[in-house]
């Protein structure tokens, strides 16, 4: 079935249902991720928060595992109109807003509080005024899930000279394949989707993740090790289309953005966070080899050049980098 075919039919679901709630006004969610894991999560509770705080003036209904498309794609289709909410990666709105691309360098975030503070305060704003500016988008709320690692088919490199030209599976992203380009590797551009068929074929050799996400994906089946470099802390927005957002009454729409963050922080603290902590045993239960850098400064050092490459990008980048490094 073609995408617009399953677009056409996503609609055709939702009127019906629009029509079987009297007054109910639906939201179409589209999100890449696997059914019942930590992003299918957070779309379920931001559609549960929403038809309680509407009073079910408003309901979501949840397409998980990329039913409406890939994580670009269904982007683009919030952007045009035909999805009304995704919930993407910050990378992905870098087409609208080239400036968002800070959010992807590598080792810029402290931990967990210092990301959750950035994104809650004025990085987050400005953030989501970009977006809004910039395109057909507005920016509800962010969760996160979490720092990042390296998943490999064999043994895990543990030096830069080990990862020398290995395939690495990439976003269409310019931090991300710059960043692999950096350490030596050879940036290998696969969407979400597709990266389990890339690694299980040999299209990709290694991969980054966040370790719970890996297991949520099934990459322990395509893995065999983890090198732990927690070189990237991995977001996510939830993107609404602004002429859906600007239809609901104004109190509807305070109401579905009070519920987005909420969405964001259950899904940090309860489920993002926990997963992140115990999903290093699960990994290693499941069989994978867990170790970490020979030396965690060498990957540091490597990635130094990238933040004067993106800051030169957008005039907006150098203020975020400065939010960034500030002390609290």
């Amino acid at each position: 079935m073609s995408r617009v075919s399953m677009v056409m039919l996503a609609l055709a679901a939702s009127v019906t249902i629009a029509f079987s709630s009297a007054h109910a006004q639906t939201i179409r969610l589209a999100h890449h991720h696997a059914v019942g894991g930590t992003v299918d999560k957070l779309a379920n509770k931001f559609a549960e928060l929403v038809d309680e705080k509407t009073d079910g003036r408003v309901k979501v209904r949840v397409f998980p595992g990329a039913q409406l498309g890939q994580e670009r794609e269904a982007y683009d289709l919030v952007n045009q109109g035909a999805v009304d909410v995704s919930i993407t990666s910050p990378a992905i709105l870098e087409t609208v807003y080239p400036a968002i691309a800070v959010t992807s360098l590598p080792f810029s975030f402290r931990g967990w509080d210092h990301a959750r503070e950035l994104y809650k305060g004025e990085f987050g704003q400005k953030l989501a005024e970009g977006v809004r500016a910039n395109s057909n988008s507005t920016i509800l709320g962010y969760a996160h899930l979490g720092f990042r690692d390296l998943l490999f088919v064999g043994e895990a490199p543990t030096t830069l000279a080990e990862i020398k030209g290995k395939r690495m599976r990439s976003p269409e992203n310019t931090v991300w394949i710059r960043m692999f380009e950096l350490m030596g590797t050879s940036p290998t551009p696969v969407t979400w989707g597709e990266v389990y068929s890339a690694m299980q074929t040999g299209i990709a050799e290694g991969l980054d993740s966040p370790p719970a996400t890996a297991i949520d994906m099934k990459f322990n089946e395509v893995a065999k090790s983890l090198l732990k470099t927690n070189h990237m802390f991995g977001s996510m927005v939830v993107a609404i289309n602004t002429p859906k957002f600007e239809a609901l009454s104004a109190e509807d729409q305070a109401l579905v953005r009070e519920a987005a963050v909420e969405a964001g922080d259950w899904s940090d603290l309860e489920v993002a966070k926990v997963e992140e902590a115990g999903a290093y045993d699960r990994l290693s239960g499941l069989g994978l080899k867990i170790v970490g850098p020979a030396d965690a400064q060498e990957w540091r050092d490597a990635m130094k050049p990238l933040n004067d490459e993106i800051a030169a990008r957008h005039p907006d980048i150098p203020d975020f980098i400065k939010l960034m490094t500030e002390e609290n």
